[in-house]
């Protein structure tokens, strides 16, 4: 497993990942021109490859950022300038289980220490979500909630980082 900087290259796998995962109700929907302008203001924009399969797909952003979701306004004007939020991360559903998403997880909160906190959203509408179990089996706690504009409700969550 090789985890590397998303180019445009991947644009079409990423999409295609993207595109299975909201289907499900998972993440957001995401076009090509908003792929792009992401990638470009993004903290992290990585891919993770196994046996040169892209499998996996990752989206950080830092505070004063560009990005203009609602849940990192409100994690902005909670923490200031003290948080990395990680917008989505998807993961092949036939790789799903096997560690990928841990080890990005890992790597990601390293690089989060100067933040002092990782934070993010998940759907708290979607029964049994696997989003929710798997951040809150890595530390993750639920500090607010947060309905989006197309009716589904977020649980924030944050990881304090300690040193």
């Amino acid at each position: 497993m090789k985890l590397r900087p998303l180019i445009p290259a991947d644009y079409a796998s990423v999409l295609t990942l993207n595109a299975t995962a909201a289907a499900a109700g998972l993440v957001d929907p995401l076009g090509m021109d908003r792929l792009d302008w992401l990638r470009l203001i993004a903290a992290h924009a990585v891919v993770v490859e196994d046996d040169d399969k892209l499998t996996a797909f990752l989206l950080t952003f830092t505070p004063g950022s560009a990005y203009d979701g609602l849940e990192y306004g409100w994690f902005g004007s909670t923490y200031g300038d003290r948080f990395l939020f990680i917008d989505r991360i998807v993961v092949d559903p036939a790789h799903r289980r096997q560690g990928v998403a841990s080890t990005v997880y890992r790597a990601i909160e390293r690089s989060a220490q100067p933040f002092a906190r990782v934070v993010t959203r998940v759907r708290s509408d979607l029964p049994d979500s696997p989003g929710h179990a798997f951040h809150t089996a890595r530390g993750y706690t639920q500090v607010s909630t947060q309905r989006n504009p197309s009716g589904g409700t977020m649980a924030l969550l944050a990881k304090e980082l300690t040193a």
